[in-house]
């Protein structure tokens, strides 16, 4: 009887937690928004502590609070290349029970303000980009891994605006959001206002109250108009190493899906989410 070999080991694959790809997207997706919230407001570090809770409960349905999601939260995220090995030296990354530990603690204490609500919101972060990182690998070979695809990194809730809407809402949305760029839809194309732009419209001016009340259809025309720069959507299938080809990059990737509209976005994706 013939035996076959053992697979190499850079396509070992790796243990799975039983998640299916639309639940690990989900997942991730809450744990990146809970991480958004957190970046915003350190106090604000809870939403972090739910969406982890959720996770683990999801990968252990039994007993109460983070205590018991431990092991399996640990399972998962000892599949990210993020997080450091036992045997290493200094890492920018923290250990999963350092991390852990932490974040169970400041879970139970109702006084996390200042520089200690800071403290605790940086290891939550962590821990966050250490299990959104597990969650796309997880179960994945070396070689799959390296063709990740847009669809796997993508924000699915994009944030758009339209040529009807004035200048004030858009920069409205770029500050309580942090965006540095909003795609908008005119004369039948993407473009992509940036953060800078909008600055250099409004500061000659300020308070620049006309400006505001602008349509961003019209804030195009004229000599001191707003600047839309235009870009071209990419697919959702896309491997995400494509991207990076060549020296100059967009700041936001707007993603398309065959068979929908052209002027439908399924997603936007940031380069630091490919960091």
């Amino acid at each position: 009887m013939s035996t076959s070999s053992p697979p190499a080991p850079s396509d070992a694959v790796k243990p799975s937690t039983g998640l299916s790809p639309e639940q690990r997207v989900f997942f991730r997706d809450r744990l990146r928004e809970a991480r958004y919230a957190a970046l915003a407001d350190a106090e604000g570090f809870q939403q972090m502590c739910f969406a982890i809770e959720a996770l683990g409960k999801h990968l252990k349905p039994e007993g109460n609070g983070l205590g018991p999601r431990r092991e399996a939260l640990h399972t998962l995220a000892s599949q990210s290349k993020l997080l450091p090995d036992t045997d290493e030296g200094d890492r920018a990354i923290k250990s999963f029970d350092a991390l852990f530990v932490a974040l169970k603690d400041a879970r139970n204490d109702a006084m996390h303000t200042g520089a200690y609500a800071r403290h605790v919101a940086a290891d939550a972060v962590a821990l966050c980009l250490i299990l959104e990182d597990a969650l796309m690998v997880q179960g994945k070979s070396e070689k799959q891994v390296k063709r990740l695809t847009v669809g796997d990194f993508m924000v699915s809730t994009p944030v758009v605006v339209h040529h009807w809407q004035t200048v004030e809402h858009a920069r409205q949305l770029m500050l309580l959001n942090s965006f540095s760029y909003l795609p908008i839809w005119h004369e039948k194309k993407w473009w992509l206002i940036s953060d800078i732009a909008m600055a250099k419209y409004l500061r000659p001016e300020w308070p620049a109250k006309d400006r505001l009340k602008k349509t961003l259809g019209d804030a195009r025309q004229g000599e001191d108009r707003l600047l839309f720069v235009s870009t071209k959507p990419v697919w959702q299938s896309t491997p995400v190493d494509e991207l990076l080809v060549g020296r100059r990059q967009p700041g936001l990737w707007l993603v398309r899906k065959k068979g929908y509209p052209v002027d439908h976005l399924v997603g936007v994706l940031s380069p630091s989410e490919l960091m």
